[in-house]
Formats: structure tokens, C-alpha cells, sequence
């Protein structure tokens, strides 16, 4: 009775879907009572659930309920409990292999037990939300960039902002079998491919974040052909990533992404073409929409997948790209094309979250990468449109996009659009999106109780409010980096991460210079201490006198990362602090040297308006016109005087200052 007085609103909505959709409301009602039973009346939580349920590629046959002692599945037994009940078992699975539909009436098991943690679809919306309500600027996934380093700076500049780890390729995650898994077949194979992925080294550093700070909003990109391998490489993240919940001691960094993303639009010769992924990908929809399946089952459908393609293609091989003859081409023609792509996709209920580079991808080594984000020419228009024609679905526009202010312009533009990603320029000026938060979400404390990681902990008016306090936050991101790293191994990348911190300043150049030498340091001590070692060597001439140049110069060389026999326990390993300052130390004195406190202590506002102004004052030179110069001919007189850019001529002046 119960039930039935609960479920009574819910009878036009199953009349409905009766008519027309006999299966889809079959398992609609299963999880309707499960909600039911388990007091929760929401509609949202229904919806949700069922979402979950009928994407997850199994149908309704492993459908988990919120309770931790008997784990309530519809369609069979949990596989778990076998041992508990082999008669049900050994019928149920007898059932399965001759494809015979369980009777309802068998199936539904509820149990009274205690209330453990969340459904997966509850955790999957909660991370879908957080990836919807920071998706306004996200910062682009970008080889040999946007690593763990850089990514911890950007998170200094901005809390929003939403970050994308540069591209690791699913074979990377996946180590090759080494024949000594035990002989295990199927499951139990795979589990141990996992766990011995996990132990790796190199996997812990390419999934790794920062130690110091949360990451916050940030997505994980995938890259690779292969179903199978994707899976492995979603699995591998996962149970990593559980296994830092669960032990936050097991690294030496962080792992947890908001959602994973499956890389379409990469054109570099040596993916799409040796490999057959990134953009290649776009060539087959149907397939990608496999991938995505693969990934979102290596998650258990915990977090969602999105893609990131490009407007369409043009291979290379069949004809060199001319860009006279590309703009000849029906635009129509190309629009549906993409359209097709997007509507394969997300076909499956799964990639509803696509990224897109507002460009084609020329492949077959025709151009070079970097000029497939120059030539193409762009068409906002696409994705625009795409924005308009799919409510449903969430479309973020790429490519570019060079400032803050063209990216709220671009917003304003198209409400549709769910936001813009910037690339290039995020590097070249990082600084020059620190108020993101408050141009582009509005409030910036709006949402943030929502978040679910421990980024949100962290209130927002603890950011750093000048470029002085970011050094500060940040050097205890490299100190800790280089006390649990190889200084001569990692030091440059950390380096790299702020060496454009005040791109626009004067003396920005010198500051770069001197981060480059400090950078460059733990490797000429290196070669220093190899050279003296084989110098002293060579001049005796003896052993004994090559152990003893070995015994001097060891730990300085250990330091530096040559030698390994220092390196059996962290504790005989000599730190780099005996050498030098810290590097926190060597970049903040660095900074002080080549800017005053008028620079170091602007705050994020008043360093926005005065780019803005800048911006402003150069776009009125160009709009009044260029100063005329006559300059000399050939012959070196003013006859065959020619029309020279004010800019040319005031960077001249300014270079014969200097």
C-alpha cells in the first residue's frame, strides 16, 4: 500500500512510456521502486539513476543499490555473493547463457540493511555538475605544457578555471604483460595488469597532480585506437585514484580528476597518422563512440567522458592542402559532416560534453602542428551553431581565443555556448586571466558548496592577490617536487611553469635568462662532478685513485642525479639544500631583482585594467592611423622613402636605447 499511495503521481508519466517503450519502462519502474524503498522520492534522483542504468552497457543486470550488506541487483545474483547462494547462482547463469530474460518477479531483492555511500550515478552527477559549472574557461591540454607543474601555477591564477592534463596516450598507462601474472585468464588477468600498471613509477607520474594543493576542477586526456586499452587505462586511473583515497601516503602526489576526455583532434603526423588516433579518430564515429563506451566502463560510470575533435578534416594524402580550395568548399557540406560526428557520439547517452577546436585538421604531414592551429582558417559559426541545434548537449569552443577580454566577448556573443578554451595564450601570459573568476563566472563564491573535492575547502578569498604571493604559494610546490625528484631531472619543467608569470613588464626577458640558468644548474654540477671524477682518474691512472675521486664527488653527483648507489633510502640521500637555496628561494630572489613592488604587489584587478587600457590605447593608434617615416632607398637616401608601422619603427627606437 505504501508503495503503491508513493508511486500513484508517477502513473500518466508510465502510461506514457508504456505506450511506445515497453523495455525502457520496465527498467524505469525497477528503479522507480528501488527509489521508492529507499525513500528517496526526487525526481532528479530517478532520472538520474535510470541514466545511469540504462548507459552502463549492462543494462539493468548490475544495477547496485545504496545499501553495503546485501547489494540489490536486478537480472541476477551479485557475483560477489556466489558462494553464499550457488543453487540461485548456478540457475540464474544457466539463464544468461541460453539469453533467457529473468522474470521480474525474481529478480527484485530489497534488503534492510545500512546505508553505506553513494551510487554511482550520484557521484557521476555530482562530478558532472562541478564539470558544468566550471567549464566557462578551461585551459587547453597542450604537449610538454600543461603538465602537473604548470597546471598548479594556473590553479594559483585561477580557482575556476578548468584544467586539462596534456594528452597520455593509453599505451603508456597500459605496461606490457611480463608472462608472470599467475596464468590467470580473463577478469583476474586484467585485475593484475591493473594492479602491476598502479606499482608503476611512470604511471604514478603521468596521473599524478600537485601534493601541496588540491587541483580542483580538472580533466584527464586519453589518447589512443584501442577499446581495450582504454579501459585499462581508465581502470588503471580508477583504482589508482581510489587507492589515494583510501592512502593518502601511497605517492607523492595527488589523483583525482573531475572527468576523463578522449582526445579526437589532435593532428601531429606521429598520432593520427602512425598511430591512428587523435584527429584520425573523426573518420570513424561509430568507433569513437566504442572508445567512449570503453572509458566510461573502466570508470564503472563514475565520471564522465567528454571529446575533444576539431570542425572536420582534410587528408593530406589525396591532395596537398591550399586553403584557395578549402574555401571553395560547400560549407554546408562540412557543417553536416561535423554534425553527423556529434550526433554518433552522443548517440550512447554518454559524451554529452564536447570541446572543439574551431579549425580542420590537415593531416598527413602536409603542414606541421603548429601551423594546423595557424592556416586552417576558423569557423566559430560551426560550433555556435552546433551550441544552438543541441540544448541537450554542452559545447565548448577552442582556438584563437588570445585574452580574457576576447573570451567574455565570445561568451557574450552566443549564450548557448557553455564556454571557451584558451591554449597558447594561458602560456604565453598566465596572469592575464587572474580576475577569470570574477569576469567570467560572475560570483565567485556561487556553486562552490557544491563542488566535491577538497579544492573546495578552500575559500576563495585565500587565492593569492598578487604575483608576489603566487611565487610564494608556488615554491612550495618545487621545494616539495624537488625533494622527492631528481633536481637535474625535473627542475626545468618546474621552472618553465612561472617563467612567463609577468609576460608585459619590462625586464620580463632578463627574468626568463636568469630562470634559465637556475634551471640549468643541477645538470652542469652534474657534468662538473663526472668530469673532475674521470679527470682525477686519468691523472693517477690507478683504482685507488678512481675510488677516491668517487668517494669526494659522489653526493654532489647523487644531488645532481648521476649516481644511484647514494639513492638505496632517502635518508643516505644528501639533499640539494646543502649545495644551494632552495629553488622557491633562487626564483623569488630572482624576481626581486628585475621588478620593483609596483609589480610584484599589483593586484589582480588593477593588473586587468591596465591591460585593458593597453589594449585599448594600441587599438586607437591603429584606428587614427600609423606615423609615416620616410627611410632611405636603396642608395641610401630619402628619395624612395616607403610607409614604415609606427610599432616597427618605436620597437627600433627602443632597441637602440637599450
Amino acid at each position: 500500500d505504501v508503495l503503491y499511495d508513493r508511486a500513484r503521481p508517477w502513473g500518466p508519466i508510465l502510461r506514457i512510456m508504456m505506450g511506445r517503450h515497453h523495455d525502457v519502462c520496465r527498467q524505469f519502474l525497477v528503479v522507480l521502486i528501488i527509489n521508492l524503498v529507499s525513500k528517496s522520492t526526487s525526481v532528479a534522483t530517478t532520472f538520474d539513476c535510470y541514466s545511469a542504468v540504462t548507459t552502463s552497457g549492462r543494462s539493468l543486470t548490475s544495477f547496485r543499490c545504496t545499501h553495503q550488506t546485501c547489494a540489490l541487483f536486478v537480472g541476477g545474483i551479485r557475483r560477489d555473493n556466489r558462494h553464499k547462494y550457488p543453487y540461485n547462482y548456478r540457475r540464474r547463469r544457466q539463464r544468461w547463457q541460453r539469453k533467457t530474460p529473468v522474470p521480474m518477479s525474481r529478480t527484485l531483492c530489497v534488503c534492510g540493511g545500512k546505508k553505506s555511500s553513494k551510487i554511482t550515478a550520484t557521484h557521476r552527477a555530482a562530478k558532472n555538475d562541478v564539470l558544468r559549472k566550471n567549464s566557462r574557461l578551461s585551459l587547453a591540454p597542450m604537449m610538454e605544457y600543461t603538465d602537473r607543474h604548470f597546471r598548479a601555477m594556473v590553479r594559483l591564477v585561477s580557482w575556476r578555471t578548468l584544467l586539462h592534463t596534456e594528452m597520455v596516450a593509453a599505451d603508456e598507462l597500459v605496461l606490457p604483460s611480463n608472462g608472470k601474472s599467475g596464468g590467470g585468464r580473463g577478469r583476474e588477468r586484467v585485475d593484475e595488469d591493473i594492479k602491476r600498471n598502479i606499482a608503476s613509477p611512470h604511471v604514478q607520474q603521468l596521473l599524478g597532480q600537485s601534493a601541496t594543493q588540491p587541483e580542483g576542477p580538472s580533466v584527464l586526456q586519453l589518447g589512443g585506437n584501442d577499446a581495450s586499452q582504454l579501459f585499462q587505462s581508465a581502470k588503471t586511473y580508477h583504482e589508482y585514484s581510489q587507492l589515494q583515497l583510501s592512502n593518502a601516503s601511497l605517492s607523492h602526489s595527488r589523483c583525482e580528476y573531475t572527468a576523463l576526455n578522449l582526445n579526437c583532434g589532435c593532428p601531429s603526423p606521429a598520432v593520427s597518422g602512425k598511430k591512428r588516433f587523435g584527429a584520425a579518430l573523426m573518420k570513424d564515429p561509430a568507433h569513437v563512440t566504442k572508445l567512449v563506451r570503453a572509458i566510461h566502463d573502466g570508470v564503472d560510470g563514475r565520471l564522465p567522458v567528454t571529446v575533444k575533435c576539431r570542425i572536420g578534416l582534410h587528408d593530406g594524402d589525396a591532395a596537398p592542402f591550399s586553403r584557395e580550395d578549402y574555401e571553395e568548399k560547400a560549407s554546408q557540406v562540412e557543417y553536416d559532416e561535423l554534425r553527423k560526428f556529434v550526433e554518433t557520439v552522443a548517440s550512447d547517452g554518454i559524451a554529452t560534453d564536447f570541446q572543439i577546436h574551431a579549425r580542420i585538421a590537415v593531416l598527413g604531414g602536409n603542414i606541421s602542428p603548429a601551423d594546423n592551429r595557424k592556416i586552417p582558417p576558423l569557423k566559430y559559426e560551426y560550433v555556435r551553431r552546433l551550441a544552438r541545434e543541441f540544448p541537450e548537449l554542452s559545447f565548448v569552443m577552442n582556438g584563437g581565443i588570445h585574452s580574457l577580454a576576447q573570451a567574455r566577448e565570445e561568451l557574450d556573443v552566443e549564450d548557448s555556448l557553455a564556454g571557451v578554451m584558451v591554449g597558447r595564450a594561458f602560456v604565453a601570459d598566465p596572469w592575464g586571466f587572474a580576475t577569470a573568476d570574477e569576469v567570467l563566472y560572475g560570483d565567485v563564491h556561487d556553486g562552490l558548496d557544491n563542488h566535491n573535492d577538497a579544492h573546495d575547502s578552500v575559500a576563495m578569498d585565500q587565492r593569492p592577490r598578487n604575483r608576489r604571493e603566487v611565487l610564494r604559494a608556488y615554491g612550495r610546490h618545487v621545494d616539495y617536487e624537488e625533494r622527492h625528484a631528481e633536481p637535474a631531472e625535473i627542475r626545468r619543467s618546474l621552472v618553465a611553469a612561472c617563467a612567463h608569470l609577468f609576460a608585459g613588464e619590462a625586464n620580463s626577458k632578463r627574468f626568463r635568462m636568469d630562470l634559465d640558468e637556475i634551471a640549468g644548474r643541477p645538470e652542469r654540477l652534474e657534468r662538473e662532478a663526472k668530469a673532475q671524477v674521470w679527470s682525477s682518474a686519468a691523472s693517477t691512472g690507478s683504482q685507488a685513485s678512481l675510488s677516491s675521486a668517487f668517494s669526494t664527488y659522489a653526493p654532489v653527483a647523487s644531488a645532481g642525479g648521476a649516481w644511484d648507489a647514494m639513492q638505496a633510502k632517502d635518508d643516505a640521500r644528501p639533499s640539494w639544500d646543502d649545495y644551494e637555496p632552495r629553488l622557491s628561494e633562487l626564483i623569488m630572489d630572482a624576481a626581486h631583482r628585475h621588478f620593483g613592488d609596483e609589480v610584484l604587489d599589483r593586484s589582480r584587478s588593477e593588473s586587468y585594467d591596465k591591460k585593458i587600457w593597453d589594449e585599448d590605447a594600441a587599438r586607437k593608434r591603429r584606428a587614427e592611423g600609423d606615423p609615416v617615416l620616410f627611410v632611405g632607398g636603396g642608395n641610401g637616401n630619402i628619395d624612395n622613402g616607403e610607409k614604415v608601422s609606427g610599432g616597427v619603427v618605436d620597437g627600433w627606437f627602443n632597441n637602440c636605447l637599450n
